[in-house]
């Protein structure tokens, strides 16, 4: 019982001088400066590049199955199929880019 006694002043005691003892802030200098607007175009450009990266292997597979469909019509309309929607997904990446880097320079200039 004693002990139980013991650790609840351990801990009421610790609580209160826990805000009275205050710890220097510690900065670290790495010598790189960033801003919000820098970070947010790094990432719009990195989800660029890669969507970009994905409608042209789509593009290229849907241009594959066209030539490999050996005069078969449902292979060849896939393919089609396939292109087309790659060239409509890399018109909506590239609009959007437009638009987020348009706002983006009006926001943060």
């Amino acid at each position: 019982m004693k002990s139980s006694r013991e650790f609840a002043a351990v801990i009421l005691s610790s609580l209160a001088f826990a805000g009275t003892v205050s710890a220097a802030p510690v900065t670290i200098s790495t010598g790189v400066t960033s801003t919000v607007p820098s970070i947010f175009n790094g990432i719009v450009d990195l989800l660029l590049m890669w969507s970009s990266l994905v409608a042209t292997a789509l593009f290229l597979m849907g241009s594959a199955l066209m030539v490999g469909s050996g005069g078969n019509d449902a292979t060849l309309s896939n393919g089609k199929k396939i292109m087309k929607a790659s060239l409509i997904g890399l018109a909506i990446i590239l609009s959007s880019w437009l638009i987020i880097s348009t706002a983006v320079s009006f926001i943060a200039p």
